[in-house]
């Protein structure tokens, strides 16, 4: 039986696990607090998924050390902020396993895969993402994800060992524009769920996510993806779910920030880190962001929402 790691139990490490088990893995979960590795092993429970049994074929613990060394394969289902500085001795250590990034996000203006290529060019690494809610995932609702990788041999082994009757993987050699868009994406989810909860109506909130993709395609061209992926799974795809739906922790962050309601989330907004580093970079590369800059002016410089959307509407007129 094969074996794989899956490094966070949280939300998304879990429903990914479960796939996994399905598909007759033997899977090793890290979670760091001991409590969730017990409930894992003991109960097969987890508070992030209430009134649930996972499969006996998912074990827990809170030994990284034991997790990096179970398997060859290891997903990575923890926070960008926490992915660089918690993986790179262990990169280093076991540099011919597979690393699959399944966290949306940058880290100090770069991807995760150009950033563990620059310690070693020859690592196995791939990314998942796509349109994919985690308890519609564990539910067993029919999803499609793409997992991209320079490798392709690797894609491939990776699409078998995720692929069954209800989770859909297609493959793709363009693996920084897959991590672009994912991580992206989550900057306009913000937006979105603040214009919904500022009512400022479906007008605003569609001309945004279009005018959005056009700031997304010059990330893209920047960063070095493919404009192509920009129209897949991982990119409209992702966009379309999560910009539209309170299942989302950005989408939800955003509604409550502009709707008089305390902005709490469960679990990580990866959207807030990204809108610091999408706005650096634009800044230092002189790439045109005005809708992603104006969220950064709301967020971080107390800017009303209104006022930053008067400011975009009297822009000086140009060509689409």
């Amino acid at each position: 039986m094969e074996k794989i790691t899956v490094l966070g139990a949280g939300h998304w490490g879990l429903a990914l696990a479960s796939v996994l088990a399905s598909n007759n893995k033997e899977v090793l979960m890290y979670a760091r607090d001991d409590k969730k590795a017990l409930d894992l092993n003991l109960r097969h429970e987890s508070v992030y998924i209430k009134d649930y049994k996972f499969s006996e074929l998912i074990k827990a613990t809170s030994n990284l050390d034991e997790a990096m060394e179970f398997s060859d394969t290891i997903i990575i289902s923890i926070p960008v902020v926490s992915v660089y500085m918690t993986l790179l001795p262990y990169l280093k250590k076991f540099p011919n396993k597979n690393y699959v990034f399944t966290s949306k996000g940058l880290y100090n203006g770069k991807t995760m895969s150009s950033l563990f290529y620059n310690v070693n060019k020859d690592l196995h690494l791939a990314v998942l993402s796509g349109p994919s809610f985690s308890n519609e995932v564990i539910e067993k609702k029919n999803t499609a994800v793409v997992i991209a990788s320079k490798n392709t041999s690797l894609a491939k082994e990776l699409q078998c060992d995720f692929s069954n009757n209800y989770f859909r993987v297609y493959t793709s050699e363009d693996i920084t524009g897959v991590e672009t868009c994912g991580a992206i994406k989550n900057v306009f989810a913000i937006i979105c769920g603040m214009v919904d909860g500022a009512k400022m109506g479906s007008n605003t909130k569609n001309a945004l996510i279009t005018r959005g993709l056009a700031e997304m395609k010059r990330m893209i061209t920047f960063t070095g993806g493919n404009l192509e992926t920009l129209y897949g799974l991982a990119g409209i795809g992702d966009i379309m779910l999560t910009c539209n739906s309170f299942e989302s922790r950005n989408y939800s962050y955003g509604f409550q920030y502009t709707s008089g309601k305390k902005s709490e989330a469960s679990g990580v907004v990866e959207g807030l880190n990204t809108i610091k580093e999408l706005h650096t970079i634009s800044e230092l590369n002189k790439i045109d962001m005005p809708i992603t800059n104006s969220l950064y002016e709301v967020l971080f410089n107390n800017k009303d929402i209104r006022e930053m959307g008067y400011e975009l509407m009297n822009r000086k007129l140009k060509n689409e």
